[in-house]
């Protein structure tokens, strides 16, 4: 009894610090690394939905809301910040190393450990959490679908955690009900305020009803699968590609069911006296866990209609914009044609941009998906490893690539790493159980280090593969120097900035509390301006003739690879050491 509470708590402790290490690396100074293009344009629409209220979900933006959403609470909480922005991705960064802790039963309280830890600092991971853009978010509904699934077929009642989870998302599906006081012709704001305070106690005990009849039925069999149907929406709501993960992981499930047809019985005998969960992922299941067929229809209806709902509450926005929930079907037409027209890579892309940072997860997936089939006793494994190794083929083999995709299934990678890790260590020869403990510290040292040396040196460095096409480090020195320029004219936000560049995202963000900043994309005539900012190179000559009379130049400052923007000045605001284009073009 000692023995197993000292086991809990080192299990604790472990998960624990992997859990502070993850936090560390995802939040520590958040706001190092300028915002990428994509961040740009996600901030926009985040600030246009923060400050008036308004979105609109477009099929050719290619991504769904739900981003803009979570994204909007954080903003309200915190200010429409960076930091803002971005902890409300790198949050499910931290919570999916959380989750990968309470799958012990599955990979091993080893493989567990080891996953979480993998997942914490693997360079991929903890660079998108970093980041304001969709992938965080949709990695982390796929684990969630994954462990509400194993979760019902466990058949035990649902933990306080899935039902707050619960409740959230129901109170979240119920806010389009305060929309009903905009019928009326409410003039004072006060009363407005009154009447939805009212609305919202109201729903709240709707909700508790609805909440304290789905834990009555049968302990509460229902949460786990509304739970999946929900994330399931928010899934597919926050990117088109879902389907490729829902396809994958089918065809995992049908792989394993072809596979214990044909090797049934040496299943069965591989599975006795192992202590990892032999749950199968499959019909025959599901069905054990459904004593009638009145139950099934209450589950699959009830799971059918959260989903539809959820998905119609977040592309309608909120029930504002009907026209959403069309867009949602369309969108999968613009998606297959930017599929083989944008961003094309090579096929093996994919494995080389992997190899580069992360070799040691890359063999450690390969030995576990190697163990998993091997054995054959570990069911679980053996999803993860088809769900790894076939989302891996699926992405390379699609055209279309982006570095971002990768952590689609570096996610089962981390998981089907830990549990090599795991099956290494409970070997019964003491030179694996070696040989596993030195390569789990071989991996988890090089993926520290190149996390760290990513996310806090090289983030702007284009040789690395999550870099792809990020705005340089003196950008912010250019946001700094107009803030000082705005200062200095004595007009502060109220500086007129003249953005004549095409290239100028993500300066839309950084410059979005500014009235009187127009970003044209063109050249403009003279309009007295405080400030200017051009394209280097492609608009040198038309900025000669157009601006330097009345403009001094006060830097080059790199945007991306192969663009540079020009400041330029007003003369009487401009500083001594700014350049006249004499001076700075030999004009």
């Amino acid at each position: 009894m000692i023995v197993g509470w000292l086991k809990d708590r080192w299990y604790q402790a472990t998960g624990f610090l992997i859990l502070i290490i993850s936090i560390v690396f995802r939040f520590y100074d958040l706001e190092l690394k300028p915002l990428h293009h994509d961040e740009g344009v996600n901030g926009y629409f985040l600030t246009e939905l923060f400050t008036k209220g308004l979105y609109r979900y477009d099929p050719t933006n290619y991504h769904g809301p739900t981003l803009y959403y979570i994204a909007l609470v954080f903003s309200k909480l915190f200010g429409l910040e960076t930091f803002a922005i971005r902890a409300s991705v790198a949050i499910f960064g931290v919570l999916m190393v959380s989750l990968v802790l309470s799958l012990n039963r599955y990979l091993g309280k080893i493989g567990s450990l080891a996953a979480a830890a993998f997942l914490a600092v693997t360079p991929g991971m903890v660079y998108i959490s970093r980041y304001f853009i969709h992938e965080t978010f949709f990695v982390f509904c796929s684990l969630v679908i994954v462990l509400c699934v194993l979760r019902f077929l466990e058949g035990n009642e649902p933990s306080a955690f899935a039902v707050l989870t619960l409740a959230i998302i129901c109170f979240v599906c119920f806010l389009p009900s305060l929309n009903v006081i905009y019928l009326f012709p409410i003039q004072s704001e006060s009363v407005a305020t009154v009447l939805k305070i009212l609305i919202l106690a109201f729903e709240s005990v709707i909700i508790y009803l609805i909440l304290r009849s789905i834990l009555d039925y049968k302990n509460g069999q229902l949460v786990y699968p509304l739970l999946s149907a929900s994330f399931l929406a928010l899934f597919f709501a926050t990117k088109e590609t879902a389907f490729i993960t829902i396809g994958t992981m089918l065809i995992a499930l049908l792989c394993i069911w072809v596979w214990r047809i044909l090797y049934g019985g040496m299943l069965e005998a591989k599975s006795l006296n192992d202590d990892l969960a032999a749950i199968e992922l499959s019909w025959i299941t599901f069905k054990q866990k459904i004593e009638s067929r009145n139950d099934a229809f209450i589950i699959l209806g009830a799971c059918f209609v959260t989903f539809v709902y959820v998905s119609a509450v977040f592309f309608s926005s909120f029930f504002t914009y009907p026209h959403g929930i069309i867009g949602a079907i369309e969108a999968y037409n613009f998606w297959a044609r930017t599929g083989v027209k944008d961003h094309i890579g090579e096929t093996s892309l994919y494995l080389k941009w992997l190899w580069k940072l992360e070799y040691p997860l890359v063999l450690l997936a390969f030995l576990g998906i190697l163990i998993a089939f091997l054995k054959a006793k570990h069911k679980f494994a053996m999803f993860v490893a088809l769900w790894a190794f076939g989302l891996f083929i699926a992405y390379s083999l699609i055209p279309y690539k982006t570095p971002w995709l990768i952590l689609s299934f570096l996610l089962p990678m981390c998981l089907i790493s830990g549990y090599a890790i795991n099956e290494m260590a409970r070997s019964r020869l003491k030179t694996f159980r070696v040989f596993g403990g030195l390569l789990f510290i071989f991996a988890f040292a090089v993926l520290t280090y190149n996390a760290y040396d990513l996310n806090f040196r090289r983030y702007d460095d284009d040789s690395l593969p999550y870099v792809y096409a990020h705005t340089r480090r003196p950008f912010l020195e250019m946001v700094r120097k107009i803030t000082y320029y705005a200062e200095k004219s004595g007009k502060g936000r109220m500086a007129a900035v003249d953005i004549v560049s095409p290239e100028y995202w993500p300066l839309p963000w950084y410059l979005r509390d500014y009235e009187h900043a127009s970003f044209y994309g063109r050249i403009v005539d003279i309009r007295n301006s405080e400030l200017i900012i051009a394209e280097k190179g492609k608009q040198d000559a038309d900025v000669f003739r157009k601006y330097r009379a009345n403009y001094k130049i006060d830097g080059i400052y790199p945007l991306r690879p192969g663009v540079d923007l020009i400041l330029l000045v007003r003369k009487d605001i401009a500083d001594e050491n700014a350049k006249s284009y004499e001076e700075a073009f030999g004009f």
